[in-house]
């Protein structure tokens, strides 16, 4: 009887550290494929192209059929440099580990504006065109329509300790 019970409760135990095992590995699994790591950095040029007011660079990342896209002036590049200087004062969240079944993928940045001296916030959808990644700037009803803003993957946290 008392062997049954240590078998019984060794059982337990080793299906409970095997189900623990199991939920760590599925956690840490979410290592991106080489074309989510390029939308990721597609959202890091996204944001140099904000904080340097780079309309030549927005040209390239941008859908053409963006309101943004419409108002960009060619040779505009405001505030170059300030993309080196921003340092860590940014964060990028991706809202899934692969494209939708619509072949896009949701973002939000945050980055700081030295010359504002504040943060600021924009949301992004990625798809690809011609098999490059392009961006549109959605809105926060968009978004939540889109993505679970409980289910953000944490491409790059601010390092400013803000």
């Amino acid at each position: 009887m008392q062997t049954r019970r240590i078998t019984f409760y060794a059982s337990f135990l080793s299906l409970i550290l095997f189900l623990f095992l199991i939920g760590c590995t599925k956690q840490g699994s979410t290592e991106a494929s080489a074309d989510v790591k390029s939308a990721d950095a597609l959202a890091l040029t996204y944001i140099q192209a904000s904080v340097e007011f780079d309309d030549d660079l927005f040209k390239t990342i941008l859908l053409p059929d963006q309101p943004r896209y419409k108002i960009l002036k060619d040779g505009e590049h405001t505030n170059p440099g300030a993309f080196e200087k921003l340092g860590e004062k940014y964060s990028i969240f991706r809202y899934s580990e692969e494209p939708n079944e619509d072949g896009e993928i949701f973002y939000k940045v945050r980055y700081f504006l030295d010359n504002h001296q504040k943060y600021f916030s924009d949301l992004l959808s990625m798809s690809k065109v011609d098999d490059e990644w392009k961006i549109r700037e959605i809105d926060e009803e968009e978004m939540l329509r889109n993505a679970n803003p409980d289910e953000a993957i944490i491409v790059h946290k601010d390092g400013s300790g803000e």
